[in-house]
């Protein structure tokens, strides 16, 4: 089993898809989620044996798109959003 690691990051709307056709090409490196579309804020998993290539893609990236790293948006725990809970009623 491996320990993953997660960052954040703000880019622009019409770069995400850019963002996330280079970190699918390279194939096991990297996962791309969308976690706030309005803000284009974007979640990036990775392996923690994978930290230092993902930092330099990043690093990389950074000179073609405007990408900038942010802290994890408030209602996310563990890069997974806390849905609000609602009683289940019973049918009888």
């Amino acid at each position: 089993m491996f320990h993953s690691l997660a960052r954040y990051f703000r880019v622009s709307r019409h770069d995400l898809v850019y963002l996330k056709f280079i970190l699918e090409a390279y194939e096991g490196l990297a996962v791309l989620s969308t976690i706030e579309r309005e803000g284009a804020i974007v979640r990036i998993g990775y392996p923690h044996f994978s930290a230092r290539d993902v930092d330099a893609l990043l690093l990389a990236l950074s000179a073609e798109i405007e990408i900038t790293e942010v802290a994890m948006p408030a209602g996310y725990a563990d890069g997974l959003p806390q849905l609000p809970i609602r009683k289940v009623s019973q049918h009888a």
